[in-house]
């Protein structure tokens, strides 16, 4: 208990929730990831989970029409607007809607929430993409013709900006982008953070 009393004093009980939001929301972008991967029917590769717990791929003539088969936005499907867009809003933004609905912040704070809440939210964005390309390399679906690769050239994720060979895999150019956006972000909300904790 002194040892969490004497960390509070030092960081801050704002700083300790700005950094609690950041760790939520890479934790949920991961968990996110994994449920992405293995139980949410890929649109692409039309796998979908049967009720014994096999993976099954379907073909055009047989293909389940129970959920959305086409991008409604560029390569994103509807479960990425709702819930997985829609929840790490809420997660990446909680210390911003804090001070909204109980006046808890300044209005230097206030700012710095609100990058706060953009860092989390590009990185959110990014870890989750990531993720799943890890678990498709770690423990691929035996349906995945892919499996056991990282990002390729033929992802999408690599396919609008573009990708850096690396060897075995490529790093996609939107990755670098996001994440130099949520670095500033996350400076600009942790900058002098101390001076404003009361303002």
């Amino acid at each position: 208990m002194f040892r969490f009393y004497h960390i509070r004093r030092q960081l801050g009980a704002r700083r300790i929730e700005f950094v609690t939001a950041a760790v939520i929301g890479v934790v949920f972008a991961v968990c996110f990831a994994h449920l992405e991967y293995y139980f949410i029917k890929d649109p692409a590769l039309q796998i979908s989970n049967k009720q014994d717990g096999n993976i099954v791929v379907r073909t055009g003539t047989d293909s389940d029409h129970s959920r959305e088969t086409q991008p409604i936005l560029g390569n994103m499907y509807q479960y990425h607007l709702f819930p997985m867009f829609f929840i790490f809003v809420l997660i990446s933004f909680a210390a911003l809607i804090d001070d909204m609905t109980l006046k808890v912040f300044g209005k230097n704070k206030r700012s710095k929430a609100l990058f706060l809440g953009f860092a989390t939210l590009i990185t959110a964005i990014v870890i989750e993409d990531f993720a799943w390309f890890v678990n498709r390399w770690l423990a691929p679906l035996e349906s995945d013709p892919h499996g056991g690769q990282l990002m390729q050239y033929s992802d999408w994720t690599s396919r609008h900006v573009g990708a850096i060979d690396v060897g075995i895999f490529v790093i996609p150019v939107w990755y670098m982008l996001a994440m130099g956006l949520a670095t500033f972000a996350y400076y600009a909300a942790f900058r002098r953070h101390d001076k404003w904790e009361y303002e």
